[in-house]
């Protein structure tokens, strides 16, 4: 992907036509398919721009953690029903299959499930939760649970859906480094004031989504919304989500700045 004349420096402000690299998407493999849908059961699939395929979804709380994994650096890959274990618990085995594998920027592997928060202290699903942590701790890979609150939040996951599609764009390091710049040097910046200054609202979404520019997800993506530049430090370490870990399941307290 590539801006017109990229062999010669363009300023900023002139318009810059950027274009989408459609790459070819390949079949991904899954330890079980997503069941039947039901009446009154959304399903679905997220296209993802990480993964170059379609990641499939069985709860609208799954579709919103694809948009997290999506948007968040530390996460480097992610694909669903990855892989079914045969646990024990109290009343003998059962077959489990977690929702999500995320393979991490560090190279750690975590799975995850994901489960409405009414539902996670019920103690059938707790048993369950804490053999699964139990098994895959002594192989070696973490599991987390993320439950309604830690990925309910509806105008980051709407700020998510608009920019998807500039994950895709190509920002040359130029236009980057010229944008930081002049939101460092720039009293009170804002998303239109950005908009204004690169010549294209398309490559100002591009900055915000692939995370070149830095603004708060949970706040409308207005005109008049507060932009500055990203914290210095390891991009790849940017998360967007909380997440609960065993036994106990409660949620973590110290949340990974999602705008470092």
């Amino acid at each position: 992907m590539s801006i017109d004349n990229y062999g010669r420096r363009k300023s900023v402000g002139q318009r810059a036509d950027l274009c989408l690299n459609i790459t070819p998407q390949p079949k991904t493999e899954r330890a079980r398919e997503p069941v039947i849908p039901t009446r009154g059961l959304v399903r679905g699939q997220h296209p993802s721009t990480k993964m170059n395929c379609m990641i499939a979804w069985e709860s609208q709380l799954e579709q919103k953690a694809c948009y997290h994994f999506e948007f968040s650096p530390v996460v480097k890959a992610f694909r669903e029903q990855p892989q079914t274990l045969y646990l024990s618990a109290s009343k003998g085995m059962f077959r489990y299959t977690p929702d999500f594998e995320l393979t991490l920027h560090n190279g750690e592997i975590c799975y995850v499930e994901v489960k409405p928060l009414s539902k996670l202290f019920i103690p059938k699903v707790l048993e369950r939760l804490q053999a699964a942590n139990q098994y895959l701790a002594e192989k070696g890979y973490r599991f987390i649970v993320l439950t309604d609150e830690e990925l309910n939040f509806p105008t980051r996951i709407r700020n998510f859906s608009i920019l998807r599609p500039y994950l895709r764009f190509d920002i040359p390091p130029y236009i980057s480094d010229q944008a930081k710049t002049w939101v460092a040097g720039t009293n009170d910046p804002t998303i239109g004031a950005l908009c204004r200054f690169v010549g294209m609202q398309s490559t100002a979404f591009a900055l915000l989504a692939q995370l070149h520019i830095g603004f708060d997800f949970d706040q409308p993506l207005e005109n008049t919304t507060q932009i500055f530049t990203p914290v210095i430090g390891d991009h790849h370490e940017t998360c967007f989500f909380t997440y609960r870990t065993g036994p106990d399941f409660k949620q973590c307290a110290v949340q990974t700045d999602p705008h470092a």
